[in-house]
């Protein structure tokens, strides 16, 4: 009885909150949570929140690896949450968590907006229930650079400077969700096929799951994640940043509706998951479309040097290369999964109309070629109790092997601690895959990386890696095989409920590509990263964030770059504001400085400073009623010493660039 009344208040607890966290503030509570180290490795932990945020994880039916993939709960709270619903049963409510000794009620806000209680429903009411919750919503947003590039005054670019973009997402978290998305990049057109102009880009799901034996089933546009990302990787690996344990493993998520605006790097077609028993499930999936490729310069020859993925149709050139490529994949995975061990294979073959020929470069000498490639893996993890063991093991049909074992484990709630080895062949070929790496490519890699978490104190916590990589064989940038090492130090300490500082430090050493007389060789370099950063008062009302990054770039001479800058976002009633303040000043475009900076909900913005001068942004959010909300952000950049900036087609004459950005957001 004493369950029941207290699962019914904290379901009134769970409404309440539902309705106050709503898309007003979520990109505040990402952005937040996005916002604290290097924002140059954070697209992948950006792209994850918000596919959780699209598709919350039902936490009566996770696992461990699944929560721990979110980065926001620590292993002893993950322990808890699993051990409750072992001893007890499910939860009822997002905020029954409070009866757990290792959650606050700051813990379960941070992670409230990706996780649902997802209950059984029959399949005749899926669709009914698109439309109960306040779970749907759709976007429309606007851009445009306000200075006229040489793209356009010479007429290179054939549309206009505007950017547009649409979403439209219906949820029924845990069963069914519909999507669709559209974009119109700077400098292109629009396409008059039909008596209504069309974007250059659509996409659209319909994603299906948790029905029966039905566990996943997508139409549409999709992404894959099997194993540790060797051959099929969905765009999450976070990479080295400042969550030094949990970013080297991936979980296997397997079919997953693909509702991102980046136009590449997706399937498109079908993909299913059965459940053949309760252990047992097989993932089946087709994809047919056209890529963007270029073609080789020898026109005798049906063939492309590349894949391009870059989705801009603005040039002659760019729809030249336009569906040049018909792609046709297909595949499967077979997983076995208990609560301690999981092992599973994996096939994959893609099929082009034409061979892919790369450019006859000494770097390119083991890249892929030619007209089909056939990719397959075995992977599997154990559970021991405090250390979890991982690893994939991937095979290119009559060409090189990729490895990778790894291990995260937790000393005590005060230690945890990751390990992992990685081996790719120069030439083992992976199209979609996307595993933990140094460089982007799959393929031409050896590496050890260390990760290490400390609460040593009260209130202060450490994050350290140190990573150790080679390339057996030379790549664009080097003139000779290579190797390099990084590591990273952090120190956070939370003063109080509402303030917290950092200082992190991390150091780069690798090697460049020189022309020492006639000839090329590789330059040693050491590139070291300094951020102090100081927050107050997060997500209330009024909010400040100061931070000073320094860079130091080595190589025959030194060059520094520093970059400050102040941000401050205030709330009241139905109106927001964020604004910020930046100063840089590097030596060259070796010291250059990122910056992460708050933008349109759903968009990750990531600036690049070089050079010398001042940046400031402001945007106003707008809420005239609970269900609609308007954002406004104008932002300004001025060189000093500067005639112009931007390069190519780009290039805008001047020392100033602005920019005017706008969203309407509708939810239902």
């Amino acid at each position: 009885m004493m369950r029941l009344l207290f699962t019914f208040i904290t379901l009134i607890l769970s409404l309440q909150v539902y309705s106050q966290e709503s898309s007003f503030q979520i990109e505040t509570h990402i952005t937040n949570i996005i916002q604290q180290g290097d924002e140059t490795e954070n697209q992948g932990y950006y792209n994850l929140l918000l596919y959780y945020y699209d598709n919350p994880i039902d936490i009566n039916k996770t696992s461990e690896q699944e929560l721990a993939l979110l980065g926001l709960l620590s292993t002893e709270q993950i322990a808890e949450l699993l051990a409750h619903i072992d001893k007890t049963g499910a939860f009822m409510g997002i905020y029954e968590l409070q009866v757990l000794p290792a959650f606050n009620i700051q813990d379960i806000k941070n992670i409230s907006p990706f996780i649902t209680i997802a209950s059984e429903i029959p399949l005749t009411k899926l669709i009914p229930g698109l439309f109960e919750g306040n779970t749907n919503y759709t976007t429309l947003g606007y851009s445009r650079v306000n200075q006229i590039s040489r793209g356009y005054t010479d007429s290179t670019y054939l549309g206009s400077p505007d950017r547009m973009q649409m979403r439209l997402r219906l949820r029924n978290p845990g069963h069914l969700s519909v999507g669709l998305s559209a974009q119109k990049d700077p400098g292109e057109t629009w396409i008059n096929n039909s008596s209504v102009p069309s974007t250059d880009y659509l996409s659209g799901h319909i994603f299906l799951e948790n029905q029966g034996r039905i566990k996943q089933l997508v139409l549409g546009d999709y992404r894959l994640q099997f194993g540790q990302g060797l051959v099929l990787g969905a765009g999450f690996m976070v990479g080295k940043n400042v969550q030094t344990v949990a970013a080297v493993k991936q979980s296997n998520l397997g079919v997953l509706p693909y509702s991102s605006i980046t136009e590449s790097n997706f399937f498109r077609g079908s993909g299913l998951t059965i459940k053949i028993m309760e252990s047992l499930k097989v993932s089946m999936f087709y994809s047919n479309q056209h890529l963007d490729a270029t073609p080789v310069s020898d026109t005798t020859l049906n063939a492309v040097s590349s894949i391009r993925t870059s989705g801009l149709h603005r040039t002659v050139s760019e729809l030249n290369a336009k569906n040049q490529l018909h792609e046709q994949v297909w595949g499967s995975a077979i997983t076995y999964e208990t609560k301690k061990f999981t092992t599973g294979v994996l096939l994959v073959n893609s099929q082009f109309d034409k061979a892919i020929i790369p450019q006859n470069r000494d770097y390119n000498k083991f890249r892929f070629s030619g007209k089909r490639l056939l990719n397959y893996s075995w992977f599997g993890q154990f559970d021991a109790g405090n250390f979890l063991f991982f690893s994939e093991i991937a095979k290119t049909q009559n060409a090189g092997m990729a490895y990778n074992f790894g291990v995260i484990g937790s000393i005590s709630k005060y230690v945890s601690l990751s390990m992992l080895y990685r081996s790719f062949a120069k030439d083992f070929h992976s199209l979609y895959g996307l595993p933990f790496a140094e460089r982007g490519s799959i393929g031409n890699e050896k590496g050890l990386y260390w990760g290490l978490k400390l609460y040593p104190i009260t209130n202060v916590s450490i994050s350290a890696y140190f990573d150790m990589y080679e390339f057996p064989w030379l790549n664009s940038t080097t003139a000779a095989p290579s190797g390099g090492m990084d590591f990273l130090v952090r120190v956070e300490h939370e003063i109080d409920k509402k303030a917290r500082m950092f200082i992190q430090v991390r150091n780069e050493q690798n090697n460049v590509k020189i022309n020492s007389g006639n000839v090329y060789i590789n330059q040693p370099v050491k590139l070291l990263k300094s951020i102090l950063n100081f927050d107050y008062n997060l997500e209330s009302p009024i909010s400040f964030r100061s931070r000073l990054q320094y860079n130091r770039y080595s190589e025959d001479e030194v060059e520094n770059g520093w970059l400050i800058y102040q941000d401050i976002n205030y709330s009241i009633m139905k109106f927001g504001f964020t604004g910020r303040v930046l100063l840089f000043n590097t030596d060259s475009y070796n010291s250059r400085q990122y910056a992460y900076e708050k933008d349109m909900l759903f968009t990750y913005n990531t600036r690049v400073f070089n050079g010398k001068g001042l940046s400031y942004y402001l945007i106003m959010k707008y809420k005239p009623m609970r269900r609609l909300s308007l954002r406004l952000k104008w932002s300004y950049m001025k060189y000093a010493n500067q005639d112009e900036i931007g390069s190519g087609y780009d290039v805008i004459s001047g020392n100033h660039k602005s920019q005017i950005t706008g969203q309407l957001h509708y939810s239902f």
